[in-house]
Parts: C-alpha cells; sequence; structure tokens
C-alpha cells in the first residue's frame, strides 16, 4: 500500500549543481568549501575487486566494457524516471513505451519507494563533509516511515543479501553525515531501495551509525593509495 508523500522543496536551501571533474585520482567535486573525491570514488579504490577482475578475464575487455555500459545506461535511466516522478511529473507513459526490463524496475523502483516515503525533502542534492573531505550526489532525502533517512536507489541484475552491500550502507552512512554536518539535522537511518531485473524489489534499512568507522577507514585508505601512487621526486 503506498503512503501520501508530500514535497518539502523549502526545507534546507540544497546545492544541486557543483563543477565536476575526473582527475587521475578519479571523479571530484568542486565544492563552495574545497575540492573533494566522490565517496564513489573512494569505495571504489578500496574495495576488494578481485571478484571483477576474475569476470573481466572470464568474458573478456570488450564483453565487460558492453554489459557495464549497458547496466549503467539502464541504471542511470531508472534513476532518472524515478527522480522525476517523485518531482510531480507524469511519466507513465515514456515509461510504458521503455523495453521491458526498464519498465519492470522503473515501475517497482517508484512502487517501494511509494510505500515507505512521507516527505521528500530533497532530490539529487550534492552533499559534502568538511570534516571528512569527501562529496557525492545524493538520490533523495525525507521522512521514511516516520523517521529522516538517507533514501539511496540501486538497480540490480540479481538479488543481493544485506551482507553484499556494505559498501552502500557506508554510502548511506557518508551521505548522513555530511548532511547533519551542512544543516545541522541528526539523520541516522538508510533505506536502500533495489530494484532487481526479474524479480521483486527489496528494501534494506539500516542504522548510519555503525557504518561511521568503517567509512572512516576507507577514507584514510583512499589517501594512502593515493600517497602510494604519487610520483617521487
Amino acid at each position: 500500500m503506498s503512503t501520501q508523500w508530500t514535497i518539502l522543496k523549502e526545507k534546507f536551501n540544497y546545492t544541486t549543481e557543483v563543477d565536476t571533474d575526473t582527475l587521475s585520482t578519479g571523479r571530484t567535486y568542486h565544492t563552495p568549501d574545497g575540492s573533494y573525491p566522490s565517496i564513489t570514488t573512494v569505495l571504489g579504490k578500496t574495495s576488494d575487486n578481485t571478484w571483477l577482475q576474475r569476470w573481466i578475464e572470464k568474458v573478456g575487455e570488450e564483453e565487460a566494457r558492453r554489459v557495464s555500459k549497458e547496466a549503467t545506461d539502464r541504471g542511470t535511466l531508472v534513476h532518472e524516471y524515478a527522480e522525476r516522478h517523485f518531482n510531480g511529473e507524469d511519466v507513465w507513459d515514456e515509461i510504458m513505451n521503455e523495453r521491458l526490463d526498464v519498465r519492470q524496475m522503473s515501475r517497482d523502483l517508484i512502487r517501494a519507494t511509494e510505500r515507505g516515503i512521507e516527505e521528500i525533502w530533497g532530490q539529487e542534492q550534492v552533499l559534502w563533509s568538511n570534516k571528512y573531505q569527501y562529496a557525492g550526489r545524493c538520490d533523495m532525502v525525507g521522512i521514511w516511515k516516520g523517521k529522516p533517512t538517507i533514501i539511496d536507489f540501486k538497480t540490480s541484475k540479481k538479488k543481493k543479501s544485506s551482507k553484499q552491500i556494505t559498501d552502500y550502507y557506508i554510502q548511506g552512512c557518508a551521505y548522513a553525515v555530511a548532511h547533519n554536518e551542512m544543516y545541522g539535522t541528526g539523520i541516522r537511518d538508510i533505506a536502500i531501495i533495489m530494484t532487481i531485473d526479474g524479480a521483486d524489489p527489496i528494501v534494506f534499512e539500516q542504522d548510519a551509525v555503525p557504518f561511521l568507522p568503517l567509512l572512516k577507514n576507507r577514507r584514510q585508505q583512499f589517501d594512502l593509495l593515493q600517497k602510494d601512487s604519487s610520483p617521487t621526486v
């Protein structure tokens, strides 16, 4: 059953646009307070990618690039439909004209979000932490089942368990920390809404606080990696 949700655009004066670059260190946000690495870059460069290397070796680089691009393009499209819907646009005719997987995943993401969202404070806002020096773009912030929550949309080719998405929780924690730092809030809840190709969506709800030590550790690892890769004089 869907909840009745409202859009509160004036609750916070969110930043939705900042300059970005893709540098040798990865995607970088040039915020008014400084240039910080993307939190997705931080997590990507400090994660165990052994499985990814094995997969690339198995299917070949060309096929890996094709599959990755297809997944990225689909994820972007599904995210855009959800964002537009929750901004009050009527996107259903467009969705129904999409291919089957996009249609199903967009519908499932929107319906799963509607079942928990009560207030939408903002979408696609840029958040950054001066304390921990990272930045990122958050899908949605608002009231989820009665609590201030960071809401993040994910698309997936197959079902995942909570143990498999630790990095998603760290990412959500990073957004909560940055939002609290920038706007004086006390957000500590994360909702990860995963829409899955050919399967029912899954909603993962977590407390952000236990992931703060992991966030700090990964941020430190990232700096160490940059230091190790810097040319010596």
